[in-house]
């Protein structure tokens, strides 16, 4: 063979592999494009929005079904959908900037912020982040009677934490039990060390280095145009869905409205070194560890004649980083966060091995959960 067709053929080759997985990646998005669309026609989800960047290429998003019911607006690019407890990532990346500029130390105890805090000079900000510190959801804690309509959206909402009753599962680092109260009272230490609002701070170090433009605190009190409206399936009524019961604000823990994307954004900054260094990222989407060095998944809490953990060969070790859940997914590392609130299903997924990443906005609660495993497994045979 001369050197010139060893050159040729490796020329066809290459361009033959490259097409290859180009039609690949195709094929993988055109099913989990008929699988969304199968998702509104079944009615298990009002609207939907998909985000999906491969390596450096530009992201592909696409919009379903619709954003109000009653007036028929379909979803656009631009409207915002509650990302429910995905707002946790933004919270620690909002902790490890802190960190950085050397304000706050992952060592750092509870007590060093909230003098009075029940047995916080034995609870850190990693265990705050890692959700080993043992303080448990506010609504399993009984919290007095004073606690104000908008908590935890209030001013020091740790003053309310710190009064629950129950105020611990379990000694500090000793296990892995995942409660929105450690996010709370983060987004309050975020606002104390920094000297700025909650949402100044992520404007300022998160949501302008990575040009995001689509992401906002939501409270009560303020409407717009943009946002989706959430809704919950019932088939035991004539119209399958309804309002949700419940509607709260749980500000760090879960308050923030979003779109597919400025997640897909957000991710890519964080992978380039935008917002904190390699370093953090990497220590954000570790597994944490209890005191005795195991790693989170190997120490999960479970209360008193609680059922044990269902199993699932696909998703094996789920645990916990810093602000990131983390899972080997069909044998792939990945890191992710999930989020459901009232009226609204979010999924945030990093793939590591293949440069994947996705984005899953659904208007109605547990609206992506019929599909999940499907796009899943899709996703990790991207090539």
């Amino acid at each position: 063979m001369t050197n010139r067709f060893i050159l040729l053929f490796g020329f066809l080759f290459a361009s033959q592999l490259v097409y290859g997985q180009a039609n690949n990646t195709r094929t993988k998005i055109n099913k989990i494009d008929s699988l969304l669309q199968q998702l509104i026609s079944d009615k298990k989800t009002v609207g939907f929005a998909f985000g999906i960047q491969i390596g450096d290429a530009e992201p592909i998003t696409k919009e379903y079904g619709l954003a109000h019911l009653s007036t028929g607006k379909r979803v656009t690019p631009t409207d915002q959908f509650r990302i429910a407890s995905i707002t946790k990532t933004f919270t620690a990346t909002a902790v490890m900037k802190l960190i950085e500029l050397k304000k706050l130390n992952l060592t750092d105890s509870l007590t060093k912020f909230f003098p009075n805090y029940p047995n916080g000079e034995n609870i850190s900000i990693y265990q705050l982040l890692s959700h080993t510190s043992g303080i448990p959801n506010w609504w399993d804690g009984e919290m007095s009677g004073n606690v104000p309509n908008d908590f935890p959206m209030c001013k020091k909402p740790h003053q309310y934490l710190q009064g629950m009753k129950k105020n611990a599962l379990f000694a500090p680092g000793e296990f892995y039990s995942y409660s929105n109260s450690n996010y709370v009272l983060l987004g309050e230490i975020i606002e104390t060390v920094s000297g700025q609002s909650y949402e100044s701070f992520l404007l300022e170090h998160i949501y302008k280095p990575a040009r995001m433009n689509a992401t906002e605190l939501e409270y009560i009190e303020k409407t717009s145009d943009h946002w989706v409206r959430g809704y919950v399936r019932d088939t035991t009524q004539a119209v399958p869905f309804v309002d949700p019961d419940i509607y709260h604000m749980p500000f760090s823990a879960g308050g923030l409205r979003s779109t597919t994307h400025d997640l897909l954004k957000f991710i890519e900054a964080l992978n380039t070194g935008k917002i904190v260094s390699e370093k953090s990222l990497k220590k954000m989407t570790s597994y944490a560890l209890l005191n005795d060095g195991r790693p989170v998944y190997e120490g999960v809490y479970r209360a008193p004649n609680a059922a044990p953990r269902k199993p699932h060969q696909e998703f094996q070790k789920r645990g916990y980083g810093l602000g990131f859940n983390l899972m080997e997914l069909y044998t792939l590392p990945v890191y992710y966060h999930s989020g459901g609130i009232a009226g609204f299903n979010s999924y945030l997924i990093r793939i590591p091995k293949n440069n994947t990443t996705i984005a899953l906005l659904a208007n109605t609660e547990n609206g992506i959960v019929p599909v999940l495993k499907a796009i899943l497994k899709l996703a990790t045979e991207i090539k």
